[in-house]
């Protein structure tokens, strides 16, 4: 139940992108539908520009009424429902899109974001794979295609990956954190710091990153490395979860209950539904003596997930047997 730091930093197109049902073909005139369907679709990029995703929706639903074989206004429309969480409706209208343009390397990219968000890594492999195909130097594909197989188990496949963006675009920060993410799951402690800091160097102000680098240090041993790289993450964005909880985890390891509890405390406040934090600040306020907090603490990490039962228990057991041991055999 102890949760380290792992970025999920899939990358997107996300762009907005009109006419593009003439992609990789001579331009034609316009008729006057295209005209008016390009019109619907400039304005509705407008709106999704502006994060006013009900008009954008409707203008991209006009742009189809108008002509609706053009792949840019499904894809458009897609990405709009994708932005507004309404995933399997983007879907129906990234699958349009493919349909209308087999050869959409946008639409197979963002697609694939939408299986990562519904946690069908089969699906973001199968898309990468296919704009792979179509256009092998695309980095941002290797990289995403990584992370899939990474949550699917394939540490090595996800690090072959990796090594390929990283190749075609070497000045990526984000490429070098994902394989410091993969290393470390493979224990390669040494070659995760190392990405992280390349990481660090080329985007200071990447708070995943420092985090992600911190956790690597604690689980090396290197508790005030992780410390420090824990402190930048909150000074770089306060509002950054992960690294107060992980900055918790540190102060339990050498011994500061107090501060721990606080951090986990923030991380709650933050993240309210964070399963996992209710559980780890329950071990630390049963650690105290304080049993009836912790009692309501883990009976809330269990409401927002029940699968976390097994692994609480166990730690439970641990912490119960700490105790013992802090007393002289006394709970």
């Amino acid at each position: 139940m102890k949760r380290t730091r792992l970025l999920a930093s899939f990358i997107i197109f996300q762009s907005v992108l009109f006419c593009l049902s003439q992609a990789n073909t001579t331009p034609q005139p316009l008729t006057s539908r295209e005209v008016t369907a390009s019109a619907y679709i400039e304005r509705g990029n407008s709106w999704l520009t502006k994060r006013e995703y009900a008009r954008a929706l409707a203008d991209f639903d006009l742009a189809i009424a108008s002509d609706p074989g053009h792949a840019g206004a499904y894809y458009n429309r897609a990405l709009t429902r994708y932005r507004m969480k309404d995933y399997e409706r983007a879907v129906s209208d990234y699958n349009r899109a493919i349909q209308l343009n087999p050869h959409y390397i946008e639409a197979y990219v963002d697609r694939s974001a939408v299986w990562y968000a519904l946690g069908d890594m089969d699906g973001v492999i199968s898309d990468l794979s296919k704009v792979i195909g179509l256009d092998p130097r695309l980095a941002i594909a290797w990289n995403d295609r990584g992370l899939a197989l990474s949550g699917k188990g394939d540490h090595l496949g996800a690090l072959a990956d990796f090594d390929r963006a990283i190749k075609l675009d070497p000045r990526r920060a984000v490429f070098y954190d994902n394989r410091g993410v993969a290393r470390f799951r493979i224990g390669d402690f040494s070659g995760a710091i190392s990405d992280h800091t390349q990481a660090i160097k080329l985007k200071p102000d990447f708070v995943e990153a420092w985090s992600d680098r911190g956790a690597v240090r604690r689980s090396k041993g290197d508790l005030d490395g992780a410390l420090a790289d824990y402190n930048q993450a909150i000074k770089l964005d306060p509002r950054f979860t992960d690294a107060w909880f992980n900055r918790a985890i540190y102060w339990k390891a050498k011994g500061d209950l107090q501060q721990s509890e606080a951090d986990f405390t923030r991380a709650i406040e933050l993240s309210p539904y964070w399963a996992d934090a209710y559980g780890q600040r329950g071990l630390v306020r049963q650690l105290s003596g304080r049993d009836g907090e912790a009692e309501q603490d883990f009976a809330r990490c269990l409401t927002l997930n029940k699968n976390l039962r097994q692994s609480l228990d166990r730690l439970i057991a641990e912490t119960r047997k700490s105790r013992r041991k802090q007393n002289g055999g006394r709970e």
